[in-house]
């Protein structure tokens, strides 16, 4: 009976000890966590709200239904704040709850998610999964990407000509939405806007550039930030290695032009874009090449206008375009007349011009009658 009262009471000191040790020290409790918590290793422990949206981004595509993290240094509600720098277009946190403990200093936490159509038609199309049976506006949008895409991309397509063609058609085919804006839950905010009612904002321009270029094999990102104090959206393409902005709305102007198509901001850099944009530059990679904007890519890039006339007149006059865009680094609109169309010709009946400046990098577009 001794023995036994002994080691009863040896064993109640250790299990004191023990437990003296987990409360006191944040070490033993990591060390019983990584034994009984299956999912506490350091790959899903986060300190930071950017790491932890990033985690939700891969699970989105993945298609799970819900993922568990640790969190610390962090208070739980910062993840109400998830979805603001969230850039994913296939689906976003729906809702999150602490459901444990590690010690003091982890805090266990199940985060929801909420897939949206673009996740269902990115997979029909990648992977042949069937889209669900309620997921109609999925189905209808599925149909018309894939006709897109099987009439605009072909074999053998470079990415730059793959982006081009994406882009010319969204242009061309979107109007600029005059609905209220005021209604977030609106199709004009989205991919479905832009391709099948062909209606959309900013939002939904870049959403459907952003899929199709997945979908084709071109690598891209989705940006959002402001253009003139507005919350905007566009597009940021990776080609050989480089990264370009590309704002497909802004290179939709208005009123609705059909289409003709410009590209102002097609393939642009950081310098040139921030002259009338604005983005948190840490939440993106770097665009610092123009080797593919538009103009400097198709040799309509110039620094001086006399150097831009010649081309002009050959390509307007003599060759019949109706519209001829460039750069010319030297343009002003004070000071350049566009009188030389009509020298020793009659071609056209008037001829009207836009212009895009932003610093050097001056776009002139001209439209003859």
């Amino acid at each position: 009976m001794k023995k036994i009262a002994v080691a009863l009471l040896v064993f109640m000191i250790g299990l004191c000890i023990a437990l003296f040790s987990y409360l006191k020290f944040p070490s033993v409790q990591e060390k019983v966590a990584s034994y009984t918590e299956e999912d506490f290793v350091e790959g899903n422990i986060y300190s930071n709200l950017d790491e932890l949206t990033k985690r939700l981004d891969e699970e989105i595509l993945k298609g799970e239904e819900s993922f568990v993290v640790y969190i610390k240094n962090m208070d739980v509600g910062e993840i109400e704040d998830i979805n603001h720098s969230l850039n994913s277009i296939y689906g976003s946190g729906a809702a999150y709850r602490q459901i444990g403990n590690v010690g003091d200093n982890y805090k266990k936490v199940e985060i929801q998610i909420k897939r949206n159509m673009n996740y269902y038609v990115l997979k029909a199309y990648m992977n042949d999964e069937p889209i669900p049976e309620s997921e109609t506006k999925a189905k209808a949008l599925y149909e018309k990407m894939t006709s897109v895409l099987d009439t605009y991309i072909k074999p053998g397509m470079t990415d730059y000509e793959k982006e081009l063609a994406l882009h010319d058609y969204i242009v061309s085919h979107c109007h600029y939405s005059e609905q209220d804006v005021s209604d977030v839950e609106s199709d004009i905010y989205t991919s479905y806007g832009a391709l099948v009612n062909e209606d959309a904002v900013c939002n939904g321009y870049a959403e459907a550039l952003q899929m199709m270029f997945t979908c084709v094999g071109v690598e891209s990102c989705f940006v959002v930030g402001t253009a003139g104090d507005v919350d905007h959206a566009w597009n940021l393409v990776k080609l050989s290695e480089e990264w370009y902005h590309m704002d497909a709305t802004w290179d939709d102007p208005l009123p609705d032009q059909g289409d003709k198509v410009m590209h102002p901001y097609f393939n642009v850099s950081d310098e040139v874009m921030a002259s009338n944009h604005t983005w948190l530059r840490s939440d993106y990679p770097k665009a610092e090449s123009m080797t593919y904007n538009y103009y400097q890519y198709n040799n309509q890039y110039f620094e001086t206008f006399e150097e831009y006339e010649d081309e002009a007149y050959k390509q307007m006059v003599q060759h019949g375009n109706t519209r001829y865009e460039a750069v010319i680094e030297d343009y002003s609109e004070g000071k350049h007349e566009m009188q030389f169309m009509f020298e020793g010709a009659d071609r056209y009946k008037s001829v009207n011009w836009q212009t895009f400046l932003c610093g050097k990098y001056r776009v002139l577009v001209l439209d003859a009658e």
